[in-house]
């Protein structure tokens, strides 16, 4: 079952973001869908050091 997931951006960054994906042949939609199912798959988010305590 897939579900609908709705986000408010800038237009400026969907434009921009709309942008860099068709220059690589995708819309936004799909390299969302992309990042998420990636996301799902490895357990591991790019953002995951953003979020973690440093240690030092």
């Amino acid at each position: 079952m897939e579900k609908l997931i709705q986000i408010r951006v800038e237009e400026e960054v969907r434009n921009a973001a709309d942008t860099v994906f068709k220059e690589n042949g995708l819309t936004t939609q799909q390299a969302v869908k992309m990042f998420l199912t990636q996301v799902a798959h490895s357990g591991e988010s790019p953002f995951n050091d953003l979020f973690r305590a440093k240690h030092k």
